[in-house]
């Protein structure tokens, strides 16, 4: 029986992806650097935050940890938070969906939680921001006394703070570090294949499952609680594959009380030349027709070079 479901923060719920581009862009200039690709910041982009902008801006990349190299941190933050709390505010990120699925979780008295490795400075205030906050029981973002991911500690403390047992939760997640920790906790692991930056290193850690669409999370929590067959989000099951099975309206079990499911439609960025998967937040209707083994919809950037679909 699924009592609970944790969720990873950055790309799985929350599309941090094109505004770290333009971020690592901004502060490069700022610092009279060549700012470096997209590729290149998706290829380190599992470093730890601090080691991630050192690898980039620190004058010793090859060894970010340094007592030098933590020295020139100073600089790299005030550039990168400058332009951060200069433009996060400016739209939603959530992934198209997330929001109608922890709705809809929370009304089948499905119990959320939240484990990220993205330090609490951001986090806190971005959940704030995303407006899912009342619907979050429990979030354990990143701080100094817990080890990053795949470490189990974390996994462990939310199930703790909870009152959980591993049988009782999924843990749902981007990136081959979250498939790991639900591994060593016991805890049925799902590969969040929307939003993975190497999709093949998430599916080598033998996921229990691989949706491809947020609302498909709802579906997984039907099966496993045996009325999969009853529930009208039985048609977002990933197999056999529908193409509405991300429509963020297709909520047709909402109450009528629960609001416009419309309420956190996308509008485009406002700077648009930083955001190079554009195309992906409008007119969805192509990867929508994508079958679910060739769909990685509104993905950032993946490690081989595309853009659109594996």
């Amino acid at each position: 029986m699924v009592r609970a479901v944790i969720f990873d923060w950055d790309l799985t719920l929350w599309n941090s992806w094109g505004i770290h581009l333009m971020l690592m862009e901004r502060t490069a200039l700022d610092l009279g650097m060549t700012p470096p690709t997209a590729g290149q910041v998706a290829a380190e982009f599992h470093r730890p935050f601090r080691q991630h902008l050192l690898r980039f801006f620190g004058s010793a990349p090859d060894n970010a940890s340094r007592l030098e190299a933590e020295g020139e941190l100073d600089a790299i933050l005030e550039s990168y938070l400058g332009h951060y709390h200069g433009n996060v505010g400016r739209r939603n990120y959530l992934f198209p969906g997330a929001a109608s699925l922890l709705r809809g979780l929370h009304r089948r008295g499905i119990r959320i939680g939240l484990l990220s490795d993205k330090i609490s400075y951001f986090g806190d205030g971005e959940l704030a921001q995303s407006g899912l906050a009342p619907l979050v029981e429990y979030a354990d973002f990143k701080t100094d006394d817990r080890p990053y991911k795949p470490a189990p500690d974390g996994l462990r403390r939310v199930l703790n703070a909870m009152n959980l047992a591993p049988e009782d939760a999924m843990y749902v997640g981007d990136g081959p570090q979250d498939i790991i920790c639900a591994h060593r906790v016991g805890v049925v692991s799902v590969a969040a294949l929307w939003a993975t930056i190497d999709r093949d290193a998430v599916l080598a850690q033998r996921p229990d499952y691989r949706l491809h669409r947020p609302h498909q999370v709802m579906a997984v929590v039907a099966e496993a609680n045996g009325y999969a067959d009853t529930d009208p989000w039985r048609r977002h099951l990933p197999w056999p594959w529908r193409p509405d099975a991300d429509n963020p309206a297709d909520d047709q079990d909402a109450p009528a009380s629960a609001g416009s499911p419309a309420d956190y439609t996308e509008p485009p960025p406002a700077n648009w030349q930083f955001w190079p998967h554009l195309d992906g937040w409008q007119g969805r209707s192509r990867e929508l027709a994508l079958p679910p083994e060739a769909a990685n919809p509104i993905a950032p950037l993946n490690r081989r070079g595309s853009t659109g679909a594996n």
